[in-house]
């Protein structure tokens, strides 16, 4: 079976949101989130130059995780949940975490109607969770965003592998070493789904379709390190 990956202007806007992401997580309004990866690692975080930053940003999946194993939570956004208005005085529209939510939770729910499949690469969710998203309205999503982020974190945060690669030789200046890396780094992500699901994703992540070589060749990469 042929599975769609994600297109070009795709892995454009999860850049874009992991960029963004990086730019809160390493400045002091992100020493909370700091806070959740393994000690050795938060001043690396801190410490990331832009370039590095830039660097990180590429790989093809959200490094943020907005709750996505929760079922109990998403299966009362649609209908039960209190309204949390974006706009309502006394909020904080230009809060630069409010911002990245919005933006994540607005693609992944767009990508989620789109193709289901992309949405579990780029975001390391089941297909429950993308169909959950993919029922509400753009409206109720965007009204969730207030209350959504304060699940925000950085996507598996005590694995500690997993952020020692993308902290290592994932912001390496050379484009083999660095692609390699996210690559494996993708692996780590998808492997709870795995878990879950089989190895559906898996196969969908070998049989992604162009432009998503960097997502096809995740099956074959070893870990030189």
């Amino acid at each position: 079976m042929e599975f769609k990956g994600p297109e070009v202007a795709d892995l454009f806007e999860v850049r874009c949101i992991n960029m963004a992401y990086l730019e809160y997580l390493r400045s002091t309004h992100g020493e909370a989130q700091r806070q959740r990866l393994p000690g050795r690692l938060r001043p690396v975080v801190a410490a990331l130059t832009q370039r590095q930053a830039e660097r990180l940003a590429s790989v093809p999946f959200l490094l943020l995780t907005l709750n996505e194993s929760d079922e109990a939570y998403w299966s009362r956004v649609r209908e039960q949940l209190p309204v949390c208005d974006l706009f309502a005085v006394g909020q904080d529209p230009v809060n630069p975490l409010v911002q990245v939510v919005v933006s994540a939770l607005g693609f992944q729910w767009q990508l989620s109607r789109k193709n289901p499949y992309a949405a579990r690469l780029v975001g390391g969710a089941c297909l429950e969770w993308c169909e959950q998203l993919a029922a509400c309205s753009l409206l109720r999503v965007l009204q969730c965003a207030v209350d959504c982020q304060r699940f925000v974190a950085p996507r598996q945060p005590g694995n500690e592998m997993l952020w020692t690669r993308l902290l290592g030789a994932g912001l390496s200046s050379a484009d083999d070493v660095r692609r390699a890396a996210h690559l494996a780094a993708l692996q780590l992500v998808l492997a709870p789904v795995h878990a879950m699901a089989g190895r559906q994703l898996r196969s969908a992540a070998c049989h992604a379709s162009v432009p998503v070589l960097e997502i096809r060749g995740a099956c074959s990469v070893r870990d030189n390190n």
